[in-house]
């Protein structure tokens, strides 16, 4: 299992940590967008893009609509979908 939390990403550029401020579903993948939170960076030039397989991404369990997710990031399974 992954679970985002606990990764930290930094950037390439400024050398600060990244915070997470998108999550996006597109098929078979989790897609967890990082930005910087400063002035020095442009987003559109420096944002991380992390995609995790959903099947082992602990952390989107907590999204409604992943299927055999639970609430509160409780593991559920295909019956709860």
């Amino acid at each position: 299992m992954v679970n985002i939390r606990d990764i930290s990403v930094k950037c390439g550029h400024c050398g600060t940590y990244q915070t997470l401020a998108a999550y996006q579903r597109r098929g078979e993948w989790n897609v967890y967008t990082y930005e910087c939170e400063n002035d020095r960076c442009d987003p559109a030039v420096t944002r991380t893009l992390i995609e995790v397989p959903r099947e082992i991404d602990e952390f989107a369990r907590r999204d409604p609509e992943w299927r055999g997710g639970g609430r509160h990031g409780a593991q559920g399974g295909d019956s709860d979908a």
